[in-house]
């Protein structure tokens, strides 16, 4: 039996934030859906500063044909709450940001580099995971004094997006138990009607 160990976001940072597309790609589309989501347990993890939040525990359950709607339905719910930021949108988001914080004289060349690091680290995100990890940057109360590097606002976008990814896999993992089993089912089931075929095939040759 297939089993994930899924750390969660640490406690007070939100899994998603006020964005209509996540919340409702968070929102089980049935009962059931959010019964074969659901971890099998969750245990506590310690770091070296104490209690680093908590970990999932996940098996995948058994799935029944009558399933795959649901999960497909919700599985489009959440690919769509993660499909990556246009490059533009990112790059203007990212450079207004980084503008309170220009450095002068800097050459063409190093701008375009940098913007081109922020693009690598942050491309994989939606688009209002990166509006939020800016707006949370801004409004700290101690990081917005400074400059983020692209690995700062990459760890925020990670934080926000919380469950998101690991409902992808899940869902993906479920769905593809039942149509491998399906296919694997009818290639059987061609394979001996085949074999049958040739056999009657053989014993008519004169």
């Amino acid at each position: 039996m297939r089993r994930d160990v899924t750390p969660l976001p640490r406690p007070g940072i939100p899994s998603v934030p006020n964005a209509d597309d996540g919340a409702i790609a968070l929102v089980p589309v049935s009962s059931r859906v959010a019964e074969l989501l659901a971890p099998s347990r969750t245990v506590p993890r310690y770091g070296e500063h104490g209690f680093d939040g908590v970990s999932e525990f996940w098996e995948m359950p058994a799935i029944a044909a009558a399933d795959l709607p649901d999960l497909r339905r919700q599985l489009r719910l959440v690919e769509s709450a993660m499909t990556p930021v246009e490059p533009g949108r990112l790059l203007a988001r990212v450079l207004a940001l980084l503008a309170q914080y220009r450095d002068s004289g800097l050459p063409a060349e190093v701008e375009q580099a940098i913007a081109e690091d922020f693009l690598d680290d942050l491309g994989q995100f939606p688009a209002w995971a990166v509006d939020e990890a800016c707006r949370q940057w801004r409004r700290h109360p101690v990081k917005f004094r400074f400059k983020p590097l692209p690995g700062d606002l990459r760890l925020l976008c990670t934080e926000i997006v919380g469950r998101l990814p690991t409902m992808v896999t899940r869902l993906k993992k479920m769905i593809g138990s039942v149509q491998g089993g399906s296919e694997s089912t009818r290639s059987r089931a061609d394979d001996i009607r085949s074999r049958v075929v040739a056999l009657a095939n053989a014993r008519r040759m004169p």
